[in-house]
């Protein structure tokens, strides 16, 4: 007992002590202040629907992400399926006959952020238990890109310029044990400073034997959902932006009209392929509300996080400056409010 207090101490004082766990409010409330300052330059609060007018308010919003997928070429991106709110398992099953998928598959909301309800079905009995719970809400049901790299890419273009740049790619590390052949998966797990919030969840709907005692320096893979708040560690991995990367990115939203800035989610084999244009898939795409997430290395500092918070925030300010003169509008007043109520980071 002594034990178990002891490092729930030392697990209390991890998380204050390390601020990529601290509420997200702590972050971007020293932020908010210099958005003021540029919706008083674009004398709009509402200036982000202006940065990619291809997006429902520039994917400031929690956005259709079935209709963000269609903006991306097919040849680049997972295949993706619409699944009606309230749809019964058997249709859903039919999509996965229809269209060849295999298990495992991904299903996750429609509108969603930061890994909300995000899954990996295994089977039809995990199926039907995730629609059982979360079905009364449109999902989008993807194939699982079994790749074994997953990073985000921050792409950044001004509308007068042809060509545009990658700012930071982040490199995501699933939540992963290294055995000392003598405690349990769930023992690795729980006494875990990254990983004990999360260890209720880790060992549902996995194939994963919790009792099982990995051998010494075995490395095992509980979840492969590149997600921080599902547990994932981020590597800010900006340092290998190249030339080939950037031109990759360039020729993949070329097609792309009326999109400027976002973060892609990638899943790759390697680097090398990855800059060649093979074996990789774009799995998500998020707009104007897309953090620079290599923010959260463990080894950047607070206010660096700030301070890439800010810049990312005003290169949004210059693009929709230049589009506003295009003739984008921004979105307004009432629908700013609006949409503050439906995603408030200062209630996360």
């Amino acid at each position: 007992m002594e034990n178990e207090v002891l490092f729930k101490l030392r697990y209390r004082w991890y998380r204050v002590t390390h601020w990529e766990f601290w509420p997200m409010w702590t972050i971007y409330l020293p932020c908010i202040f210099y958005y003021i300052w540029i919706s008083i330059k674009c004398r709009s609060v509402g200036f982000f629907k202006a940065v990619n007018p291809s997006m429902i308010h520039g994917g400031m919003t929690l956005e259709d992400k079935n209709y963000v997928n269609q903006l991306i070429p097919q040849k680049f991106r997972a295949k993706s399926f619409f699944v009606k709110e309230n749809i019964e398992a058997e249709n859903v099953l039919d999509i996965i006959k229809q269209n060849h998928l295999s298990y495992p598959v991904i299903l996750k909301p429609n509108n969603g952020c930061r890994g909300r309800n995000v899954e990996i079905i295994e089977n039809e009995t995990h199926l039907h238990s995730y629609l059982k719970i979360f079905g009364n809400e449109d999902l989008l049901l993807e194939e699982y890109v079994d790749l074994r790299k997953e990073i985000g890419v921050f792409y950044i273009r001004f509308p007068n310029s042809e060509k545009g740049f990658i700012s930071g790619v982040v490199e995501k590390k699933g939540v992963e044990v290294v055995g000392d052949g003598k405690q349990t998966l769930a023992e690795l797990i729980k006494y875990n400073f990254r990983y004990h919030k999360f260890y209720p969840q880790v060992f549902q709907n996995t194939t994963f034997n919790e009792n099982y005692i990995p051998e010494k320096d075995e490395r095992v893979l509980l979840s492969s959902i590149g997600n921080h708040a599902r547990g994932a560690t981020f590597y800010d991995s900006s340092y290998k932006i190249s030339d080939k990367l950037e031109d990759l990115f360039n020729e993949i939203c070329s097609s792309m009209d009326g999109f400027y800035y976002g973060r892609f989610d990638v899943k790759f084999n390697s680097w090398r392929d990855l800059e060649n244009g093979e074996n990789f898939k774009i799995i998500e795409l998020n707009g104007a509300a897309s953090e620079p997430t290599f923010i959260y290395d463990p080894e950047n500092f607070y206010l660096f996080a700030i301070t890439e918070i800010m810049r990312h925030w005003d290169y949004m300010y210059q693009i929709a400056k230049i589009n506003k003169e295009k003739g984008h509008r921004f979105t307004g007043r009432e629908e700013c409010w609006s949409l503050f109520k439906e995603y408030n980071p200062f209630s996360i």
